[in-house]
């Protein structure tokens, strides 16, 4: 295997030139530079990340933990932290927790077998019980970050979408458009941000002398049938509206709404969350998460703890709602 000494050789200079080069450290003359980029393929040179961590006890690696990839809210959020992170010489690994809070111990053991700098959190597990193992990736110098996991001050560095201002001018705007029978489907009972969804929709029809039975809420562990059983069952009670914790959850719900030859938004009217790329092209109004900051924010405060500042510890992005032609009243879909 091809050393920096052999490139040194080969072009003429000192090693010291040629690292200082390769890791960006200095500039060096055109036609060196051409040399040695040239020596490097020639000789099939490769940078020995593992040598340079064991020398500066850092990976460079950052760790993603999040429930799924078949959620593309977030795979967004994760293009946004990886484009910051690669941009300063860090790479993103990612890990899948399937929700579950045992399998979410057993990755941060694999955190610290891989020597992780970092590591971010999206959401919370179903069943979480506390958040122990967080605390010991920290005793290990693992710096930490929860995106959407917490939505108040916590005991960790927490990036998070203010979802309680989103669905109250959701729900406003439901109301504003002459429905005063709206659905909300949320995700796992006893979830925080299925918590801030219900209050925040129950508050909002309450400020708008609305009565909330018990059907208008109901939760949903993301199950594609499970969500179409409860729009049929919400329709039957003469649902107007529905308003989803994600754009899957409201996907769901339009697929038993075509079944039933209903017209959005004369007949009913549906709102998502997330605004994915799913929800534009189904013309389906969702609640904009701000998914490009949340990434941005996240990755921005991961790299001042890596660089032994401490970021600000809780920040909330304001999201909006894009709407759509399903709550648009001039649209018959």
């Amino acid at each position: 295997m091809a050393t920096i000494k052999d490139i040194a050789n080969r072009v003429g200079v000192s090693t010291c030139t040629v690292s200082r080069y390769i890791n960006r450290k200095i500039v060096v003359k055109p036609e060196t530079a051409e040399r040695i980029d040239q020596a490097i393929l020639d000789l099939d040179y490769r940078k020995n990340s593992i040598a340079v961590s064991l020398k500066t006890r850092r990976s460079k690696i950052i760790a993603l933990v999040i429930p799924s990839l078949k959620n593309v809210f977030f795979a967004e959020i994760a293009d946004n932290i990886a484009s910051v992170l690669e941009k300063q010489g860090y790479s993103m690994v990612t890990f899948t927790s399937e929700n579950d809070y045992q399998k979410e111990l057993e990755t941060c053991e694999k955190l610290m077998d891989v020597g992780a700098d970092g590591a971010i959190f999206m959401t919370l597990p179903f069943a979480y019980q506390n958040g122990k193992h967080i605390e010991r990736l920290q005793s290990h110098n693992v710096a930490t970050l929860m995106i959407n996991r917490f939505f108040e001050p916590n005991p960790f560095v927490t990036i998070a979408t203010d979802f309680q201002y989103g669905v109250e001018q959701g729900t406003q705007l439901l109301i504003d458009r002459g429905r005063k029978k709206i659905g909300m489907i949320v995700g796992a009972e006893n979830h925080p941000q299925s918590d801030v969804y219900r209050q925040a929709f129950t508050e909002t029809m309450h400020k708008n002398g609305l009565f909330v039975e018990p059907y208008q809420i109901q939760n949903c562990y993301f199950s594609a049938t499970a969500m179409e059983t409860i729009t049929h069952d919400m329709i039957d009670h003469g649902i107007e509206a529905i308003f989803g914790i994600s754009d899957f959850t409201v996907l769901s719900s339009l697929r038993v709404i075509q079944e039933r030859n209903l017209k959005m938004p004369r007949d009913i009217m549906l709102i998502g969350s997330g605004n994915t790329q799913f929800s534009e092209l189904v013309h389906i109004s969702s609640l904009h998460s701000r998914t490009d900051l949340l990434g941005q924010k996240a990755a921005a405060s991961m790299l001042m703890m890596l660089q032994g500042h401490l970021p600000e510890r809780f920040i909330l992005v304001k999201p909006h709602i894009v709407e759509r032609a399903s709550t648009q009243t001039v649209y018959n879909l």
